[in-house]
């Protein structure tokens, strides 16, 4: 047919474009592409397309992204996604948005795992679906282009699972005999709220009311109130009364101020941690050291069910609390 635009092609009753090889990506990765039966819909088409190749670049989302989203969220949640995001940047950036489809995110996915590992790949995944989440808030593009269409690794593709520490009664009674008071006062308030790590040290004695205690969720932003029950007051007390220096926190460091940084950092709380570990391993009979993140670990596998732990660790899902926090062997019972 007479007439046609560069590279078309008419066969098999449609028309045909050939993509060179730097519009590939745009055309599913084929030599071929079928544009359409009549010669109006292979033009929409087309025209289609090519508006897709002029559209925004991933990398101009993600600046947004980061702008706006990324850093409303707590430091260490941004010292974590940049990382990722600097990859994504690397690898995807140049992309128009549009072009942003299952096949490419797996071909980046492939690359990146061979060079960095599966778990990395997954985060960037995970990431990467969160600017795109984005976009569709913003009205970049009306759908998700890779939400159930783009799974992460898991352990049929050979990724070897994290470890789940699950650390039992005697494991936490041998630690505390060579912990410090105020390691104690900390365990006792974290496996009595769940709360984490960097939301127990940067807690204050104006958060402590008559009868709640009040903790801000770096993580969402939100506040948490808890009943200031017997045990829970006691707990508190002892914090209050084993601080090393005068100070308006309740767990503060030698100098009366907050263990962990402006940016969201605790090194020599940690390093104080790992001590304590490295003294219960060598002189009790603990084999094995566990992290803070551990004891809320412990608190969402001993609570009573899924739903108490996730009330407990303020998830806003189940499905997150019994994936990463109930960690206790559970007994089936048989039918009969």
């Amino acid at each position: 047919m007479k007439d046609m635009p560069k590279r078309w092609a008419h066969k098999h009753g449609a028309y045909y474009y050939r993509p060179r090889d730097h519009e590939r990506e745009l055309f599913d990765d084929k030599s071929w592409y079928r544009l359409g039966k009549t010669y109006a819909e292979a033009l929409r088409r087309f025209a289609d397309i090519q508006e897709l190749e002029l559209s925004d670049k991933l990398s101009s989302l993600i600046d947004r992204y980061q702008t706006e989203v990324l850093s409303n969220r707590s430091q260490s949640t941004q010292d974590g996604y940049a990382v990722a995001l600097r990859r994504l940047r690397a690898g995807l950036g140049h992309n128009p948005v549009a072009s942003i489809t299952p096949r490419a995110t797996y071909r980046y996915m492939d690359a990146l795992s061979k060079k960095k590992g599966m778990q990395v790949a997954n985060t960037d995944l995970k990431v990467l679906n969160q600017v795109l989440d984005a976009g569709i808030r913003w009205g970049v593009f009306a759908r998700h282009p890779l939400r159930g269409a783009v799974r992460p690794y898991g352990k049929r593709d050979g990724l070897s699972p994290g470890e789940q520490r699950y650390v039992e009664d005697w494991e936490l009674a041998a630690w505390k005999t060579v912990a410090s008071r105020q390691q104690l006062a900390f365990a006792a308030i974290v496996m009595l709220t769940g709360i984490r790590k960097g939301d127990c040290l940067r807690l204050m004695d104006a958060h402590v009311g008559p009868e709640t205690l009040t903790v801000h969720v770096s993580k969402n932003g939100r506040n948490v109130v808890f009943e200031l029950t017997p045990a829970l007051r006691a707990a508190i007390e002892e914090a209050q009364a084993c601080k090393p220096a005068p100070s308006l926190y309740l767990i503060p460091n030698r100098d009366g101020r907050c263990h962990v940084s402006e940016a969201g950092h605790s090194k020599p709380w940690d390093k104080s941690w790992r001590r304590s570990m490295a003294r219960a391993i060598e002189q009790t009979e603990l084999e094995q050291g566990f992290t803070r993140h551990d004891l809320r670990g412990k608190v969402g596998s001993d609570a009573e069910d899924e739903y108490r732990a996730q009330e407990l660790l303020d998830h806003t899902s189940v499905s997150i609390t019994r994936q990463h926090y109930r960690r206790k062997k559970r007994t089936i019972r048989p039918v009969k």
